[in-house]
């Protein structure tokens, strides 16, 4: 198997434009900022009898991980960076050794004050590229079926208010998504918006009008698809708790369907709910092109407990996909919690201190369903429900979703990318699972973790289904005798795939000893 390229170039592109962004945006009010940068040094030390996740093979694979922490905050502008050169070296099979980067970069900035601001973004990620591959936690295990995936975004906008009467936002966004994965189109986004929204005389009956037009660029073959919405919403206060809400208008989508005219008129019928101040509830039902479409956002928080419930179907790309990041993780959920316990405490510490207590970031096939890549327009529904649980010394988390894909886009677009062959099987599928995580404190500096995830992908063309399962249990212990923010943590995981279909199983035992700082 051919190992992985060494991807240091790929941090290049979308950090640039990054730090461009970003210093353009902040160099007017950097002098009055709050600047927080914590250097990170992450040491692990992996044994796993199964580095391949099918063909077999052992190895010791050694990382080596620095990274910069770096929040701002002004007046006018906040920037939060979290970045790590995630560096792997193995010995049994040095060929194998590389260099892989991590970033998750936001920043807004208020340049012309109550008027104009940018928003930025740039993120460097790995995920499993493929449903029937192995699928990798982590960059341990060199499957061939994991890829770089580098998105960056820049969004000027101006935002303006007519007295009490109505408030108005023109947006202009580019995008651009591209992967290590040579046969996935990168592509570029233009999407422009205008919205007008009632002010706050009006109380009781509440209106606004909204346009957006996005254009997305796909290399290579020069395709462009066009998603046009223009959409007018009412929303009418039965209470100051209790509204009763409609949209209706028109959208024209212009890209080859294989299922009926992606254009037609469209509405929707609900209503929102907000009883208290840690509840909130948001559904509607109506039409689209599609057929019939449905959403639901719910979610409640107390003082020990976070609780969250979602459903919502569109049509969608990968572009759009990766622009839009992971949604509701295991570590997101864990996060809420602390912020409701330590208010005053630093959102990027809190998100620090929750990666360290759990062992790290909780991703993958496991936890969330897989944005596989695809050059096709889809259209997607989900389900998901999560909730956290904190008390004296335990801390819960229970998770579940169902995400199903249907192509609205013929099979030979992404016939480049998984073969001609395997095209009809990605045309329909669904991903059911859950996971369920138990942190115990054993003392103040000493945590006990047991982690279970399920997944089972459903190829619903075909009669192909898999069965991911993920065992992982770990004690991690603060050590503020030696380094304040010092963490060491000891992990062994269990790692399977069943499948109806020969060659699908595969079994992995791993044990990791890690070291995590910061100064």
């Amino acid at each position: 198997m051919k190992a992985p390229e060494n991807n240091c170039r790929g941090i290049g592109h979308p950090l640039v434009y990054a730090v461009a962004t970003v210093m353009l945006g902040l160099s007017a009010y950097s002098e009055a900022a709050e600047w927080l940068v914590i250097p990170r040094l992450d040491l692990r030390e992996t044994y796993t009898d199964n580095v391949r996740l099918g063909s077999g093979g052992s190895d010791f694979v050694t990382q080596i991980n620095p990274g910069l922490l770096l929040n701002g905050t002004g007046r006018r502008f906040r920037l939060d960076a979290v970045y790590m050169m995630n560096n792997l070296i193995y010995a049994e099979n040095s060929n194998l050794t590389r260099m892989r980067h991590q970033l998750n970069a936001n920043a807004t900035a208020e340049l012309i004050e109550d008027f104009f601001f940018v928003d930025g973004r740039a993120t460097i990620s790995q995920q499993n590229t493929s449903l029937v591959g192995p699928q990798a936690i982590d960059n341990v295990n060199v499957t061939g079926n994991r890829a770089d995936i580098r998105t960056f975004s820049v969004s000027p906008y101006i935002r303006h208010r007519f007295k009490d009467l109505a408030s108005a936002e023109v947006r202009y966004s580019r995008n651009m998504v591209s992967s290590s994965a040579n046969a996935l189109r990168n592509s570029q986004g233009d999407s422009f918006l205008v919205g007008v929204n009632s002010g706050s005389a009006f109380n009781t009956l509440q209106w606004g009008a909204n346009y957006s037009n996005q254009m997305i660029h796909f290399d290579r073959t020069g395709r462009t698809i066009e998603l046009e919405r223009s959409i007018a919403n009412l929303r009418y206060m039965v209470t100051r708790q209790f509204a009763l809400t409609a949209t209706g208008g028109y959208e024209r989508n212009s890209f080859i369907s294989i299922r009926g005219n992606p254009s037609s008129p469209t509405w929707t019928a609900g209503f929102a709910w907000a009883p208290s101040q840690r509840t909130n509830i948001i559904a509607n039902a109506g039409q689209r092109f599609f057929g019939d479409t449905y959403f639901v956002q719910a979610n409640h928080r107390t003082r020990l407990t976070v609780w969250d419930v979602g459903y919502d179907e569109n049509i969608t790309t990968f572009n759009q996909q990766a622009m839009g990041g992971a949604g509701m993780g295991a570590g997101g959920s864990f996060s809420q919690l602390l912020a409701a316990q330590n208010p005053s405490l630093n959102p990027a510490l809190i998100q620090q201190n929750s990666d360290a207590l759990l062992g790290g970031g909780v991703f993958g096939s496991f936890f969330d369903p897989t944005n596989f890549l695809t050059n096709r327009l889809f259209l997607q529904r989900r389900l998901q429900a999560s909730v956290a649980m904190n008390g004296s010394r335990n801390t819960v988390l229970l998770r579940g979703f169902n995400m199903t894909r249907q192509a609205y886009s013929p099979d030979d677009t992404d016939a480049d990318l998984i073969g001609a062959s395997n095209a009809a099987l990605f045309a329909n599928t669904r991903q059911t699972g859950g996971n369920a995580l138990w942190s115990y404190r054993v003392s103040q500096l000493t945590r006990a973790n047991l982690t279970f995830g399920y997944t089972r992908f459903t190829f619903l063309t075909t009669d192909r289904v898999d069965d991911l399962r993920l065992f992982r249990a770990s004690v991690s212990r603060q050590l503020p005798q030696i380094l304040p923010n010092l963490f060491s943590m000891l992990e062994y995981r269990h790692n399977n795939r069943s499948s109806n279909q020969p060659g699908g199983d595969y079994r992995e035992n791993a044990v990791t000893a890690s070291l995590n700082m910061s100064f």
